[in-house]
């Protein structure tokens, strides 16, 4: 397939990029950088756009189109303004690209667009889990999520398969939760986050780069799915987990009132949580590499 990524010089872009190149499939990047990260630009099979909003031109000749476009939800503190470029990179930018997919001649046989867990809402009940049958959840997460997943619905009504990529904590050492997570451990001072129990529904980076080609490649995969693994677990459990790992210990603990003076409105992405599976990805025939935590954050991290 030759595919359109937008959002391709971030750490999920640049893994699912190398990834599927390995596998036969070609790139046209669009990015807002000047160039191609070092990590991509040696990769012949990579074509090259710098914008911020592709022209329908620059889109033509596609088979799939990526969007993985949208500025930090987590580790920032939520002002006014904050919130309005968080709606904004995802809600404007999607409504943006869509009207573009709309104008071309022969638009791409399939559209991902990336969304999140949160769209079903803050909960600590772990039974039942949420699934991509569960209603949205009230929130400002929650409502970003709706408003921004609703801005693919005139492709799929124009018949282009469309999937929306509910994507949990991708575990990565190079960046996002993770990356963060690591350095308190590594000291000696690591532990859980407020009470603990907030769910943590998260998925190894190399299962998010296979299910999404997966979800891609199959042509009977459409509508909404979550990108999890099937055993999420609470802050605490990962806590002891990444601790084993790391061999350090697990003593401290973080209390709420620390992370909510520090990030205000924006601590619920670490205070709260909740328990999500994956539940119509499983359906798909998609076999999981990393279902479990241990394994999953021992190859990540005893190789680094």
């Amino acid at each position: 397939m030759k595919i359109g990524i937008l959002g391709g010089t971030g750490l999920i872009g640049k893994s699912f990029i190398t990834t599927a190149v390995e596998r036969g499939h070609r790139f046209r990047v669009f990015s807002r950088q000047k160039s191609l990260p070092k990590s991509l630009s040696s990769i012949s099979d990579i074509e090259f756009v710098s914008c911020i909003l592709p022209q329908s031109s620059d889109l033509e000749g596609l088979d799939a189109i990526i969007n993985l476009v949208g500025e930090p939800i987590a580790g920032v503190r939520w002002t006014e303004e904050r919130k309005k470029l968080i709606s904004t990179s995802r809600i404007e930018f999607t409504r943006g690209l869509v009207a573009r997919i709309q104008d071309l001649k022969h638009p791409p046989k399939v559209f991902l667009n990336a969304s999140a867990v949160g769209y079903y809402g803050m909960s600590e009940n772990l039974h039942p889990s949420f699934t991509e049958s569960s209603p949205p959840g009230d929130d400002f997460l929650a409502q970003l999520c709706v408003e921004w997943e609703n801005q693919t619905k005139p492709l799929a009504q124009y018949g282009i398969r469309t999937i929306l990529l509910r994507t949990g904590i991708v575990l990565s050492p190079n960046g996002g939760a993770l990356e963060k997570m690591i350095p308190p451990f590594l000291m000696g001072v690591g532990g859980a986050i407020a009470s603990g129990n907030q769910g943590m529904s998260w998925i190894h980076i190399l299962d998010f780069v296979d299910a999404t080609i997966h979800l891609m490649e199959s042509e009977k995969a459409s509508g909404a799915y979550n990108l999890v693994s099937p055993n999420p677990t609470n802050n605490a459990e990962f806590s002891k987990q990444l601790a084993k790992v790391l061999k350090r210990p697990n003593l401290f603990k973080v209390p709420s009132f620390a992370i909510q003076a520090l990030f205000g409105e924006g601590s619920v992405v670490v205070t709260k949580g909740q328990y999500v599976v994956p539940e119509r990805l499983l359906q798909s025939g998609y076999e999981f590499q990393f279902q479990n935590l241990n394994d999953a954050l021992s190859n990540l991290l005893e190789k680094n």
